[in-house]
């Protein structure tokens, strides 16, 4: 049956980002991986159940549309046979109104679709004005030409370029365009019955008139039988160049002609190749660079039939021809696709153990064609489509097994099989187009069986919404054992489309930034790793973070948000006053250490999600009269640890590791072993000094004095540093973190006058003036502890004890305030201390 359509240039070479997508199966190497594509949406119905089609042509035009030409029949073996065109918006998937182009009942002979780029789309045609149905055989033809307006409105009346009169048979037609906007038309004609065919051409002007035909060959001249079958392109330099066979008893050559651009005149034929016992129709094509590629089928004197190709130079010389593969049964001439870096890709369909869909490139840094694979899986039709995008992608169409398939040639790699959805139909004939934005559309005839109607049908392709298909995102990072190299999550997205770049952001509960990882990908699978670090290379704190995915997809200028989630860090930095959790590792979340009366240090465990307490961790053994500090992580183990004073005075830092209870035994370091019973105030705030480790203020019993004791790098506390000479007048002072949201911890105060004041950490051991935050405040409470955050937003809070046993929480806000009390419990008296 061969390919549809006479000719497979249906683009204007200003307009060459035009690509042909298709839907196929194929034996592919699996040492690469082809760049995705976009998939085909649902078979729209073009025509109804009351006509049958033939397809012949479909093109894309410059604005996104695209535009289909099919012959159209009543019913099956109907009489009036016609030819139909219509048209489908740019982006949508309806069709318009089939619109009857020809002039006559008959069914057109050779037709072509041809965009230009100015937004026009060109049709050009056989008709048979003799015949008045579709058994009868006058040879006599016109060619006709109409145009459709770039704003889709409809077609120009059809314009004849040759009459009944002079023009007798059909044996190719061709359309080509040239920088200028002109465009070339050739066909092959003989003017009666006894004349020799010949070549001849017409050029429609920028006025949008046609020039009067010209006869291009010389077989009569040359005494040969005929010359038919040309092909033409146009260099970018604007010369036109036409192909054709001519036949001369036992031999056949290739001979070209050609009209320098700006000229009127065609120079006289020249072979283009040597002689062949036959030769089969040339197909031309230009390349970005000013050559032109010709292949045609030859066969020699020992009857072997092989595909060959001969480039002519942009000097007008022609190379010799060289042998891409031997054919068997060569349904038709595969149309050289010439990608922009040179590379030439064929697609044909020929008889090897069966008729298969087969491809050859040759590549243009070794200028060798590659051995031809085959791309269908199963027996292949003589029907076949083929095309190139702007971008290299060669798109690959064929019937196979009562379907279209489709391969995509992408970076020198081909897709696997792929059907195009709704085209399974016993009979189905296909052709596609693809559009500047790199969009397909294909449209076919399918009839079920040899009885039904062909109804013609399209698709295109078209990415969806950007979106995440899938996804495998681990919900923990465990840190422990890691260094700056190691991955420890790892989480991969699927997307709805590819994405030119992409980004998922950490941030911690109060929002922070806390890393930002980034790619370029233009694949569907986005794949990102995270050490486990800061952007500073320091651990990421402990407890929940949320990561965000935001991508931008290719084409577009900004990023959109695809995703979010959290992300549990274990093993990392230890966060302000978290001990333990309901894992028994820290979980990010403020704990609260209780001293009861029986001796047992109790870490009363925060519960984010209620801003209470729930669960314990208690360890027992402890006199009454111990004073204890959750100071932080002073000994660098990433677990927080405890500052215990005893009633003789000696000072001790326990160590319990992450999750355990701090017991007499717990290991510990002795920082002094006596001399602190002078404090009756002995309170961290976290970082005051700005170097990352946490801090100890005391305040002197007798004077009044504050001190600063600055964490050190071996876990021990450097020499005091007095801060205020007498801060006698304050009841309560507590150490509360960083309350203001800059990541130095501060220090609340309550007066005799129950007035609260905020010190801010200046972040280089000291602090600024006092702020007052609350009069009448807090004056039934025996203890007001800075717990950090046990409400889940990053943000640290406050826990209080009245006289009457009940305790309050006040949520921090993040800017060194607090919002009203909420009861968290009751029957709390029963405790000695709250630390």
């Amino acid at each position: 049956m061969g390919r549809i359509a006479l000719s497979r240039r249906r683009l204007a070479v200003a307009i060459s980002s035009v690509a042909l997508a298709v839907a196929g199966g194929a034996v592919l190497p699996t040492t690469a991986v082809a760049a995705p594509v976009a998939p085909w949406t649902s078979a729209t119905a073009i025509t109804g159940t009351d006509v049958s089609t033939s397809v012949l042509d479909v093109v894309t035009a410059a604005d996104g549309s695209a535009v289909a030409l099919w012959n159209q029949f009543a019913g099956v073996g109907g009489g009036e046979r016609t030819l139909y065109a219509a048209v489908r918006p740019a982006g949508s998937d309806a069709w318009g109104t089939p619109t009857p182009l020809a002039t006559t009942p008959s069914e057109a002979g050779g037709a072509q679709l041809h965009a230009s780029a100015d937004g026009t789309v060109t049709a050009l045609w056989v008709e048979h004005p003799d015949n008045t149905g579709p058994g009868d055989t006058n040879l006599g033809i016109r060619l006709v030409s109409s145009v459709l307006a770039a704003d889709k409105s409809g077609w120009s009346a059809p314009a004849e370029i040759v009459g009944t009169d002079a023009a007798w048979s059909d044996a190719g037609i061709d359309l080509a365009e040239a920088p200028d906007g002109t465009v070339t038309a050739v066909w092959t004609t003989r003017a009666n019955s006894a004349a020799h065919a010949e070549v001849h051409a017409a050029t429609r002007g920028t006025d949008g008139t046609w020039t009067d035909p010209v006869q291009l060959s010389t077989a009569a001249t040359d005494g040969a039988d005929f010359a038919a079958n040309p092909s033409v392109a146009v260099t970018t330099d604007g010369t036109a160049v036409i192909v054709y066979k001519q036949w001369d008893g036992p031999s056949a050559s290739l001979y070209a002609v050609s009209r320098a651009a700006g000229a009127t005149e065609w120079s006289a034929p020249v072979a283009a190749t040597g002689s062949y016992q036959s030769v089969g129709d040339p197909e031309v094509a230009a390349a970005d660079d000013g050559s032109l590629t010709v292949a045609w089928p030859g066969t020699d004197e020992s009857e072997s039939t092989s595909i060959l190709t001969a480039t002519r130079s942009g000097e007008g010389t022609w190379s010799a021809p060289e042998t891409v593969t031997a054919t068997d049964n060569l349904a038709d001439t595969p149309e050289p696709l010439i990608a922009p870096d040179g590379d030439v890709t064929l697609v044909w369909v020929d008889y090897t153990s069966t008729f298969s869909a087969r491809t050859a490139t040759r590549e243009a840094d070794t200028g060798t064609w590659s051995a031809a694979r085959t791309l269908s899986t199963a027996y292949a039709s003589e029907q076949y489509d083929a095309a190139i995008g702007a971008d290299g992608t060669v798109h690959a169409l064929w019937s196979q097994s009562g379907t279209l398939r489709e391969a995509v040639r992408s970076d020198g790699t081909w897709t696997s099989p792929s059907q195009l959805p709704g085209s399974s139909n016993a009979y189905v004939l296909g052709h596609i187009s693809v559009g500047a934005d790199g969009a397909a559309t294909a449209v076919w005839s399918g009839a079920a069986t040899e009885s039904s109607v062909g109804r013609l049908y399209g698709s295109r392709t078209a990415w969806p919404t950007l979106a995440v298909s899938a996804s495998s995102v681990p919900t923990t990072a465990a840190l422990k054992g890691t260094t700056a190299t190691s991955t420890a999550w790892a989480p991969t997205w699927t997307l709805s489309r590819p994405t030119s770049s992409w980004s998922v952001t950490i941030t911690d509960r109060a929002g922070k930034t806390v890393r930002s990882l980034t790619g370029t990908t233009g694949e569907l699978k986005i794949a990102a790793t995270w050490n486990g670090r800061t952007a500073s290379g320091s651990y990421a704190l402990n407890g929940p973070l949320t990561w965000t995915l935001r991508a931008t997809q290719e084409g577009a200028a900004s990023a959109v948000k695809l995703a979010s989630g959290t992300v549990t860090v274990a093993g990392g930095a230890a966060v302000l006053r978290d001990f333990s959790g309901a894992s028994a590792t820290p979980d990010g979340t403020g704990d609260l250490l209780t001293l009861n009366s029986s001796g047992a240090l109790t870490w009363q465990l925060g519960k984010a999600s209620t801003g209470t307490f729930s669960g314990k961790v208690s360890g027992s053994g402890w006199t009454t009269t111990v004073k204890a500090v959750p100071v932080g992580d002073l000994s660098g183990d990433r677990c927080n640890d405890v500052l215990v004073r005893y009633s003789s005075g000696a000072l001790r830092l326990y160590k319990p590791g992450c999750g355990k209870a701090v017991t007499p035994s717990t290991s510990y370091t002795t920082l002094a072993s006596s001399g602190w019973t002078q404090y009756n105030v002995l309170t961290s705030p976290g970082d005051v000094s700005g170097d990352g480790r946490p801090d100890l203020i005391a305040r002197n019993a007798s004077t009044g004095a504050v001190y600063l004791y600055k964490g050190t790098s071996t876990g021990k506390l450097a020499s005091r540093v007095k801060l205020y000479d007498n801060w006698k007048g304050y009841r309560k002072i507590v150490g509360v973190g960083d309350i203001t949201g800059d990541g130095i911890g501060d220090l609340l105060a309550q007066d005799s006058s129950n007035t609260l004041y905020r010190y801010n950490g200046t972040g280089t051991g000291t602090f600024k003036a006092r702020t007052k935050l609350f009069t009448n405040w807090g004056g039934s409470y025996n203890a007001v502890i800075g717990v950090g955050d046990i409400t889940g937003d990053g943000k640290a809070d406050l826990v209080s004890r009245d006289s009457s046993g009940n305790l309050y929480r006040n949520s921090g806000d993040g800017k060194g305030s607090f919002g009203g009390r909420t009861k968290i419990a009751t029957g709390w008296g029963g405790y000695k201390s709250l630390f």
